[in-house]
């Protein structure tokens, strides 16, 4: 009994000092720097100095082939005040994101023009930063892990009691797959909306999917009639080790989950598509479906091809009329062929289904983000509900 308690006591101990210094690789000591990219959701290869009060980040994707989408995030801090210049590297990559800053993680701010400079040939930029003795956090774009997303999403289930999250299969790295769903058991017609298949697509996956879903979930006459005529099924985070990873596109395994909706070789894509053909086998129906995500010449929507758009009710046509017609906001619909094997393709191939994949801008204003998802569920509901009543 000893023997095996030693041993154990030693596996433990082994453990431990094992994830120690794997979190020590991401901590960086130069001068009376330290940098810190430890937490999830940071992304932060190599950190050194190069100059008088000058420093290197080397910014490396996990994964290659990938697009031009450098994500970068962790924390700096000084022992003594000071300004220093800080080099944003890619290798091979170019800048994209105005870095955002924050000492708390909750409120982020975009650096200043004038602090921030960008060699548009090699595709660096150079960052002046005033340091204190208290961590600030620089980020492609603010910071959203997983856990982010669960404790918002917590909060939206004890908010509404109609809703229930299931796990419904796990990711590479054996994390939850949460579905939350609206459902009635008499009701067949079902919408269903996929966010943050791509880590950094943070303002239209994360901030416009969350404003869009809780106008839906709201207390309006509108939402209440809609989600007494439709269930919907929702994936908060179809990628959660891609986030968590800092990944500038891909889940764990090094594939772009939105270009797997035909082979489905990932355990994230095969639990949707499951899930979905699972409820489609119980009588539901598929109606429509929304992927959030993110571009840097956004926003947009992209819609099915004109072959295809002759086949279906031309529902989001009427949406997006209607939104142009009684909002300020002009949308741009950029069709794409139905081969591509995009998830919202998947949708109308399978099921007939009109989707269309939801892009908002890179640095559009926080605000006007969440004002036009909730002026896009608006019109969404009042479209659909619409709908139902062309039919009787």
């Amino acid at each position: 009994m000893k023997i095996k308690s030693s041993i154990l006591i030693v596996v433990l101990v082994g453990f431990f000092l094992f994830s120690c210094s794997k979190e020590s690789e991401k901590i960086f000591k130069v001068d009376q720097l330290t940098i810190d990219a430890s937490f999830k959701g940071a992304r932060l290869n190599q950190f050194e100095k190069i100059g008088v009060n000058t420093y290197k980040a080397h910014i490396y994707p996990a994964f290659e082939p990938v697009n031009k989408s450098p994500w970068f995030a962790f924390s700096i801090n000084s022992k003594t005040p000071q300004e220093i210049k800080l080099k944003l590297y890619y290798n091979t990559y170019k800048h994209r994101y105005i870095p955002k800053l924050s000492s708390d993680r909750v409120h982020w701010k975009k650096i200043e023009a004038k602090n921030i400079s960008i060699d548009t040939v090699s595709g660096e930029a150079t960052l002046k930063l005033k340091l204190t003795n208290k961590k600030l956090f620089i980020a492609a774009q603010e910071i959203d892990s997983s856990e982010d997303t669960y404790n918002w999403l917590f909060k939206i289930l004890k908010e509404n009691n109609f809703l229930r999250k299931e796990i419904v299969g796990t990711t590479v790295k054996k994390q939850p797959i949460y579905a939350v769903i609206s459902e009635n058991k008499n009701i067949k017609k079902s919408v269903v909306l996929i966010a943050r298949q791509h880590p950094p697509e943070i303002p239209g996956g994360t901030i416009g999917f969350r404003s869009f879903f809780e106008e839906l979930m709201s207390n309006s006459p509108l939402a209440i009639k809609f989600r007494s005529t439709y269930n919907i099924y929702t994936f908060p985070l179809l990628n959660p080790d891609g986030v968590d990873m800092g990944n500038w596109r891909h889940n764990a395994n090094g594939v772009d989950l939105n270009r797997d909706w035909v082979d489905f070789s990932q355990p994230e894509t095969q639990t949707a598509r499951n899930f979905i053909l699972d409820k489609v086998k119980e009588g539901k129906s598929i109606n429509y479906a929304i992927d959030f995500h993110t571009s840097y010449s956004g926003p947009y929507l992209l819609v099915l091809d004109s072959i295809n758009q002759k086949k279906v009710k031309g529902l989001t046509s009427k949406w997006i009329k209607d939104i142009e017609n009684n909002s300020k906001f002009k949308v741009e619909a950029r069709k794409r062929s139905q081969e591509l094997p995009y998830c919202y393709n998947w949708f109308y191939n399978t099921f007939k289904a009109e989707a269309v994949t939801y892009e908002d801008g890179d640095e559009i204003d926080r605000e006007i983000i969440k004002d036009r998802a909730r002026v896009y569920a608006l019109y969404f509901m009042k479209i659909m509900n619409l709908k139902i009543k062309e039919e009787l």
